[in-house]
């Protein structure tokens, strides 16, 4: 028997207020096929865990202790981050203790009854937020594995293999939480106990780069100003927005980059940054290379950072023009969404531009300057501008920059790179005067190849003066993550109250018999998902052996039919933060399924619930559904008030179809629709009845859009798309047996 509730929204919030803009259904991601264990971190690698070693005394001999890094250092680097005469933004965020361990000379050999002999070493520097390791002489053997972890907070990476092996012999990885970590390296016995790396760097993290422990930077995000990328007021830059990358820099610097497009169009991965990003040009070797690091829509929460790539070949740097671009070792694959942004050389200045960055190494934010920037030349203490080698942007009309934007890029109007961030003064309460070096001037102010773009990024010597940007995957490879949440959605931990008694979570744990969770979604295609991140709101663990079964359904008004389901330990997850699931099969649902989870091997001692934003809006869609006393029902019928529901769940699904101007069907010549362009409100008009309820609106990649559409008359209805963000959409409706799609243009005057 299905219950109704009152609900009286107890809502516990747990994010700092912010500014709000109105949004739309987003399209963002996170997940990393070939990676299938559910760290909550990840490179290239092969997953699985390490094996159980059976330590003896002898362990002792295998911890090293680091030397205790000092506060007055601490302070110091981040005076220097904050100093206004450094002008730079570049974010130092850890300490480099040079060491020399290798299974040569440091660590413990173990035999297993596995039939393998497994080095490891343990090392500890007292009250890091997480450390990260810099190998040199890195060539794994054929047959070995490579992981590095903290067994404290279940945080695990690996297995890396003999295919992380790079040219320079060097590798990166990401860093680990927490202040003690264990480098673990197996090998076949027939192997023996070969030393075939060296760590010559261990990273102090001192201001918190992880989700883990809520969170950065000192305890603060990036300031409130800033713009999550995916707020409305960002819709036209949804794909733009792929290209952008947060770099980790030797182990301890946090710069922002570009994906860039090349005049061949080959799929080349090119990332450009800024020159003082790498204070040598061997750094990119030895750089880690996020995509994809976002909050799901337009809110202070958390991503995964678990879209990475270790290491890059230096291709060009120049100081004086503050650029550096430089080579991926491997091409982002296709669940990156890679995205290579376009490029404009030509001299003029736009009326107005948009900058894509990583402040304080936070999520993806997005800043707006309304006016044209101006020509200047900039000066610092790393970086002497030739005359107007830079751009001004006076001040910022929305969002701003910080320490971490630099090499971040600034975008025409047209969406084509047009500079990358340097520096300047500009912070919340006073976003004025930054400046970015110009994408012209790199282009071949300088005849040396190593200190310009124009040998790489125009290899055909077509002489173009701009080049758009390009999306290389299609179909299967076409990849996208799909959220319900927008911008006027605000999440929270939502609790079940009966009679004033509080009885769980809508979201999660409960006393109130419900055993599944799921979120209803649509998408045009044969769709094939790849896996789901949940915003994990509430996670108390005190038995490490609680998991959530994550399910998926086939169904229209409920689910009905399983038709796959995954047990996933949740001991490893991170509160206040999306927390990724990759489906290690191929799942391809109907046109209208379920994704959610079970709770029932949660244990009794343990909470686990996910972030929910409660709807209180008439007609506000709902698109949560429980399972109660073994009964599916929506959300909406479980309450007397009738609130909607939506969870913080973001679904990876690839081969999903576009919405584009190709007509469904042939175009019938009697509709019309006028003006087109518009500045706000049109007019579709045709000689067959249309039904305002039957006329969908979508951007680009495929989205329904909330618009207003009204009759006008029985032929004829009014479409309103003021407060809307100017661009491209398609309108859809239908034409007696068919549909018609027409692709309209929002531009206010």
């Amino acid at each position: 028997m299905i219950k109704k509730y009152v609900i009286y929204a107890q809502i516990n919030y747990t994010y700092p207020a912010k500014t709000v803009y109105t949004m739309r259904f987003y399209i963002p991601v996170l997940i990393l096929l070939i990676f299938v264990c559910n760290s909550v971190s990840a490179q290239l690698s092969e997953g699985g865990f390490p094996l159980q070693v059976v330590t003896l005394k002898s362990a002792e001999k295998s911890v090293v202790i680091l030397p205790t890094l000092k506060q007055s250092v601490i302070d110091e680097t981040i005076a220097r981050n904050n100093a206004p005469a450094n002008k730079l933004k570049a974010l130092t965020f850890a300490h480099t203790f040079n060491v020399d361990f290798s299974p040569a000379n440091s660590g413990v050999w173990y035999s297993t009854n596995a039939g393998f002999n497994v080095w490891q070493i343990t090392i500890e520097s007292k009250k890091a937020y997480s450390l990260n390791l810099i190998f040199n002489d890195f060539k794994l053997n054929e047959k070995g594995r490579l992981f590095i972890f903290n067994e404290e907070k279940n945080h695990y990476l690996g297995a890396f293999t003999a295919r992380n092996n790079k040219q320079w012999n060097k590798f990166a990885v990401a860093p680990v939480a927490g202040d003690r970590i264990t480098v673990q390296y197996e090998v076949p016995e027939s192997e023996g106990t070969p030393s075939d790396f060296q760590i010559i760097n261990v990273n102090h993290d001192f201001m918190g780069i992880l989700k883990f422990d809520r969170r950065p930077i000192q305890g603060e995000t990036a300031g409130d100003c800033n713009i999550d990328v995916n707020c409305e007021i960002g819709d036209r830059w949804t794909q733009v927005k792929d290209a952008v990358c947060r770099l980790i820099v030797n182990g301890r610097e946090v710069c922002s980059g570009t994906l860039v497009n090349n005049t061949a169009e080959d799929k080349t991965p090119y990332v450009l940054s800024a020159s003082h990003c790498y204070d040598e040009w061997d750094y990119a070797e030895t750089t880690v290379y996020t995509f994809n690091y976002e909050s799901p829509y337009c809110a202070p929460l958390d991503g995964d950072p678990i879209h990475s790539l270790s290491g890059a070949i230096m291709k060009a740097h120049y100081d004086s023009l503050d650029f550096a671009l430089v080579e991926l070792d491997d091409m982002p694959p296709p669940d990156f969404r890679p995205y290579y942004a376009g490029w404009d050389r030509s001299p003029g200045l736009p009326d107005s531009s948009v900058s894509i960055h990583h402040p304080m190494g936070d999520v993806k934010k997005i800043s707006f300057d309304y006016d044209a920037p101006e020509y200047t030349t900039f000066t610092s203490s790393s970086i002497k501008n030739p005359q107007n080698g830079s751009l001004n942007i006076l001040r910022w009309d929305e969002g701003v920059t910080e320490v971490g934007s630099s090499g971040g890029a600034l975008f025409n109007m047209e969406e084509q790179l047009i500079g990358t961030l340097s520096g300047g003064a500009a912070f919340c309460g006073n976003p004025v005067n930054d400046f970015y070096a110009r994408f012209s001037m790199q282009w071949d102010y300088s005849s040396d190849t190593t200190k310009q773009l124009k040998h790489w990024l125009d290899p055909n010597q077509t002489g173009v003066l701009s080049l758009s940007g390009k999306q290389f995957n299609t179909n299967n490879d076409l990849c996208n993550a799909f959220t319900h949440l927008n911008d006027t959605d605000e999440h929270g931990n939502i609790a079940i109250t009966i009679s004033g008694e509080t009885s769980g979570y809508w979201g999660g744990s409960n006393s109130a018999g419900i055993t599944e969770i799921v979120e209803r979604y649509s998408i045009d295609g044969n769709e094939i998902l790849d896996g789901v991140a949940f915003g994990v709101g509430k996670l108390v663990i005190n038995n490490n052996n609680s998991r959530i079964t994550v399910k998926v359904y086939n169904g229209n008004s409920v689910p009905e039919e399983l038709i796959y389901s995954k047990v996933v330990t949740i001991d490893n997850w991170a509160e206040d933060a999306m927390n990724f699931v990759g489906f290690d099969q191929m799942v391809e649902p109907a046109d209208t399924f379920f994704v959610g989870f079970e709770l029932s091997n949660i244990q009794p001692v343990d909470t686990f619930a996910i972030y929910q934003s409660l709807r209180e809006y008439d007609n506000a869609a709902n698109h949560l559904y429980l399972r109660q006393s073994g009964s599916w029902e929506s959300f909406a019928s479980l309450n007397t008030q009738n609130y909607a529901m939506v969870n913080v769940m973001e679904l990876i699904a690839c081969n999903y179809r576009v919405i584009t101007d190709t007509p469904i069907v042939e175009q019938p010549e009697n509709v019309w629709i006028y003006p087109n362009p518009t500045a706000g409100e049109l007019t579709l008009e045709s000689d067959k009845t249309i039904n305002p309820e039957d006329v969908t609106v979508y951007n680009l990649v495929g989205q329904e859009m909330r618009t207003s559409v009204s009759n006008a008359d029985t032929y004829r209805v009014k479409l309103n798309l003021l407060g809307k963000t100017p661009g491209v959409y398609f309108v859809r409706f239908p034409y007696g047996d068919s549909f018609v799609t027409r692709k309209i243009s929002f531009v206010p005057w």
